[in-house]
């Protein structure tokens, strides 16, 4: 839980000077791009994330390791700060919270939707835009399948779930009966 609260922090303090630089989107790509490296290769994480390499040692690699990138002066100081305060293993944790803020401040909500076969571009079209008269933002569909939701489908928006699987409609069945 404090790793999550000081990952917020961090997205917001990230957030709010990406806005004075009027460049938010920018840096959230920068920073999807580095955790991408840093998943790509194991061994610049594990050097980053040290506690027995001193931090100069550390920002060498990261300098060396993104200076070609054309990074912003806003990404790289961040990325600084994460290696001089010995952060940089919550930069996984920053990511999410920094996309889910900057898609709140642009009106975008993403929705799950879990369904047992792949969605027609129809059935897709027909959702996004009921959800999106809905909740007045745009919405970006993120697609899973799951062959035990039977049919039907679940969908979550932020914390509310709407269960309309067959799954779900078997298990209330199940229930009255058993109550009687």
């Amino acid at each position: 839980m404090i790793g999550s609260a000081l990952a917020r922090r961090y997205a917001r303090a990230l957030l709010d000077i990406g806005q004075e630089e009027g460049q938010v989107r920018r840096v959230l790509s920068e920073v999807e791009r580095f955790v991408r490296l840093l998943d790509e290769n194991p061994d610049l994480r594990e050097v980053l994330e040290a506690a027995h390499v001193n931090r100069g040692d550390k920002q060498a690699v990261l300098e060396g390791t993104v200076s070609q990138a054309g990074f912003l002066p806003v990404t790289m100081n961040f990325l600084r700060l994460l290696v001089d305060k010995r952060r940089m293993n919550i930069l996984p944790q920053v990511l999410p919270e920094l996309r889910r803020m900057v898609e709140e401040l642009e009106g975008i909500e993403r929705v799950e939707v879990i369904v047992p076969a792949a969605l027609s571009e129809t059935q897709k079209g027909f959702l996004k835009s009921v959800l999106e008269r809905q909740t007045g933002k745009r919405i970006e569909l993120e697609e899973k399948h799951d062959p035990a939701v039977l049919g039907g489908m679940v969908v979550k928006m932020g914390s509310t779930v709407y269960d309309g699987s067959v799954r779900a409609q078997l298990s209330r069945i199940r229930e009255n009966l058993t109550k009687g």
